[in-house]
C-alpha cells in the first residue's frame, strides 16, 4: 500500500510555483500603484504648449495685440514659466521667444502666471506697452485644453 501512496503522490500535480511569464497576483496590483507614485507630480512641455497656444490666441487678447502695427509681428512672449523650446504660433507665424522686455514700450506678452493643477490651468499676463493686464483659465476636456474664461483689465 505504501507503493500505491508513492505512486499517487508522483502522479499528483507539482505545488504551483512562479515563473518569469507568470507573476503572482500581489505583484501585479503592486505595478499599476507603484508607476502612479513615481510618475512626476509636474505637467508636461506639452501641457504648456497647449495652453499657451490657446492664450495667444484668445480673441479678448487679439483687441491689443495690434500686430499689424510696426514692430509688433511676429509676436514676442516672455515668462519665467514657460518651457525652454516653447513652440506656438501667432497669425501662421511662430513666436518669438525672449527673456523679457527691456522697457514697457516694448511689444511684449509677458507670461507672469502659469498654475496647472490637475485638469485645471489659470495663465496671467500682461501687455504693458497696451497697458493691459490679463487672467485666463482653462479646463482640460476629452478633447484637450478648452479656453473657459478671459478677463482683461486696463490699468
Amino acid at each position: 500500500m505504501g507503493f500505491v501512496s508513492s505512486v499517487v503522490a508522483c502522479a499528483g500535480a507539482p505545488p504551483p510555483t512562479e515563473t518569469p511569464e507568470t507573476p503572482s497576483e500581489a505583484a501585479v496590483a503592486e505595478t499599476p500603484a507603484k508607476a502612479e507614485a513615481e510618475a512626476p507630480a509636474t505637467n508636461s512641455d506639452a501641457d504648456v504648449t497647449a495652453i499657451v497656444q490657446l492664450v495667444v490666441d484668445d480673441p479678448e487678447l487679439d483687441k491689443y495685440l495690434h500686430l499689424g502695427q510696426k514692430g509688433r509681428f511676429p509676436l514676442q512672449l516672455a515668462g519665467e514659466k514657460l518651457p525652454s523650446g516653447l513652440q506656438v504660433v501667432k497669425s501662421t507665424e511662430p513666436v518669438v521667444v525672449i527673456q523679457g522686455p527691456k522697457s514697457k514700450t516694448d511689444p511684449v506678452l509677458v507670461i507672469t502666471d502659469l498654475e496647472v493643477q490637475g485638469d485645471k490651468a489659470s495663465v496671467r499676463y500682461r501687455y504693458d506697452v497696451e497697458g493691459i493686464r490679463g487672467t485666463v483659465t482653462l479646463a482640460r476636456s476629452a478633447q484637450g485644453w478648452e479656453l473657459k474664461n478671459s478677463r482683461i483689465v486696463e490699468r
